[in-house]
């Protein structure tokens, strides 16, 4: 298990990650709004997630406070040995740097040894999300599946559809290259 925070520099700016807290729902819910692309959803939703699924959690921030960005996640009810991915968001100015790719580092780190997979749904038009979780199953030369799972006739509005993402089945401290 990792500590509560770590730290690394991408590209000179110093980046701690942590465990989300409720505090941090708000800015959360800013950053969505600020960069666009994401499903908007309530603050009251950000800080909820914060505070119960801290836990699965990522915020990524600077010494001064700044939040440069995050993962919310959960462990789904009927697969306890998946962390699910519901959102990632990164700031405009620490895009094409990694961070999306560290933060999920992070959050396969904090949970090793305890889940079996990683799963997200990305909506088809999402290359960059697509590329980020096969480049994972890659990486850690395990299997990708993609498989179609929330149809477009489910949403009440024009939303896209989501396929599910399964990356695994994860070897206990599978971030150790030595293993």
């Amino acid at each position: 298990m990792l500590p509560e925070t770590a730290r690394v520099q991408p590209e000179g700016i110093a980046v701690s990650f942590r465990r989300s807290r409720p505090e941090d729902g708000a800015a959360m819910w800013r950053l969505v709004r600020e960069m666009g692309g994401l499903e908007l959803n309530s603050a009251y939703f950000y800080v909820l997630y914060a505070k119960d699924f801290a836990d699965t959690g990522i915020v990524a921030e600077t010494d001064d406070g700044h939040l440069a960005g995050f993962v919310a996640g959960h462990r789904p009810p009927a697969r306890p040995d998946a962390v699910f991915v519901w959102q990632i968001g990164v700031a405009a100015w620490m895009r094409r740097q990694g961070l999306a790719r560290r933060m999920l580092d992070v959050l396969l780190e904090r949970h090793a040894g305890d889940i079996a997979w990683l799963e997200a749904t990305v909506s088809p038009d999402n290359a960059a999300s697509m590329q980020l979780f096969r480049s994972i199953a890659r990486d850690h030369k395990v299997e990708c599946v993609e498989t179609e799972y929330l149809a477009r006739e489910l949403f009440p509005d024009a939303h896209e559809a989501e396929n599910l993402f399964r990356i695994g089945p994860l070897k206990p401290k599978f971030l150790n290259k030595s293993s």
